[in-house]
């Protein structure tokens, strides 16, 4: 029975893609090793791909759980900063208020009530400011975390990859071998290959890239100087985040 697994991650992989930022847009390697090449899997190889697939998808769900809380923070920074805006205007409006109450003397206590007010108004924008900067930092230190889910995400579907395609490199040498001693037997067997999308072997072809697997091993290289930028990333935000935190604290 063929595994769905592999279609799971097909699925990951495309969703992953539409919340990436551009750049990173090429980061995961999209293309699967064909089922058919991995029927010979010894139980072991089954075990470590199995565990590999598994790693995948529960990272997956971090993904979409930081996500979920990402775009929750981000509506609750929107609600803020609208209340922000209405503080200053309330300011303005209180500030006009007591010029004009400052003309009379009549409006002694309306000018007093006014002062007070203002004071209440500035301490609150001023509590509101600090907020907003600290949900900034809060917002900018779980994107961090999410790009570095991301290029974690990445090094896990590249190294899956790698494995499935020493697998699969063994099972087509085996093939290859048996074509080479029986000719007329896998006629049918040559005639599929000829329609293959990857290049048929020759005496000028790299002997470390027979079936186009090299490239997975790029993949994999790429994706881990990804992961190792993302985390120089997350630990310098994550620094700005529990700082701001700490003082947070303190005023509280």
């Amino acid at each position: 029975m063929k595994s769905i697994i592999p279609l799971i991650l097909i699925s990951l992989i495309i969703a992953a893609c539409t919340t990436r930022p551009p750049e990173t847009d090429n980061r995961y390697p999209v293309e699967i090793i064909d089922d058919k090449y991995l029927v010979e899997k010894t139980n072991e190889e089954s075990k470590n791909i199995f565990a590999m697939e598994s790693a995948i998808i529960e990272k997956n769900r971090e993904r979409l759980a930081l996500e979920k809380k990402i775009n929750t923070q981000v509506k609750l920074q929107a609600e803020t900063e609208k209340e922000l805006e209405r503080l200053k205007e309330e300011n303005k409006a209180l500030k006009d208020q007591i010029r004009s109450y400052g003309k009379s003397k009549k409006n002694a206590a309306n000018l007093k009530s006014k002062k007070t007010a203002l004071g209440k108004n500035e301490n609150q924008i001023k509590e509101i400011t600090a907020l907003l900067q600290y949900r900034q930092l809060e917002n900018d230190y779980h994107e961090a975390e999410l790009n570095l889910i991301n290029a974690e995400l990445a090094v896990y579907i590249a190294e899956l990859r790698l494995e499935e395609s020493k697998i699969a490199t063994i099972y087509r040498d085996k093939r290859r071998k048996e074509q080479e001693e029986n000719k007329e037997e896998n006629k049918d067997e040559k005639k599929e290959e000829k329609k293959a999308s990857l290049p048929r072997i020759s005496a000028q072809t790299d002997p470390d890239n027979k079936y186009g697997y090299k490239r997975f091993s790029k993949y994999l290289n790429k994706a881990e100087k990804d992961r190792t930028k993302a985390e120089a990333i997350y630990k310098e935000t994550e620094k700005k985040y529990l700082d701001a935190k700490e003082a947070i604290g303190e005023l509280n």
